[in-house]
């Protein structure tokens, strides 16, 4: 399935971008990530929402794969925050982790296909995961970043189009005062 994707984006086939309200799609993609999570901690901000101009099943599966990578390699007891910011017309999504980071001379090599790093990272995957996020990405006309530090953990940042509607139009949900931003902490049961 993941060659699958990665031929479709690689023949130019582009996606179906529309305006994606980010706050609902997160929390659903952390509760999701849940499963996961282990002796994790997962935290993500619910800032006022945000209109960014997306396919929503594609940036779906990039944050699954990012959150996925950022659980498996944060210890017990790590934690894992999923933030969002709408800078210069632009939303930055980041993830970040408390996990071992990335070696510096293994970062330029990370979304390549089939690239697995050291055996201490590569488990059972086939090192596509991180490449088909960064296709997904590009075919919505965004980009992918990452920063990491050895024994500090890694931040990935995916970097999209804000929608043409001003994000103050997104009501929130009365359960979340828009005005106020504050964290979730989630647990898994």
């Amino acid at each position: 399935n993941g060659l699958l994707l990665l031929a479709r984006t690689d023949a130019g086939l582009p996606l179906r971008t529309e305006p994606v309200s980010l706050r609902p799609l997160v929390e659903d993609v952390c509760r999701q990530a849940l499963v996961l999570a282990g002796g994790r901690n997962l935290v993500f901000d619910e800032q006022a929402d945000t209109l960014v101009l997306a396919n929503r099943d594609a940036l779906k599966q990039v944050l699954l794969n990012l959150l996925d990578n950022a659980l498996k390699y944060s210890p017990d007891g790590g934690t894992v925050t999923v933030t969002s910011a709408q800078i210069n017309g632009r939303v930055e999504i980041s993830v970040r982790d408390t996990g071992p980071g990335i070696d510096p001379a293994i970062l330029p090599h990370i979304f390549e296909r089939f690239y697995r790093g050291d055996a201490a990272r590569s488990g059972q995957s086939a090192g596509l995961g991180l490449a088909i996020a960064k296709s997904l990405v590009e075919a919505q006309h965004g980009s992918i970043r990452v920063q990491s530090q050895l024994n500090h953990g890694s931040v990935f940042t995916v970097v999209l189009p804000c929608a043409a509607d001003s994000a103050n139009d997104v009501e929130a949900p009365e359960s979340v005062g828009a005005s106020q931003p504050h964290s979730s902490r989630l647990a898994p049961s």
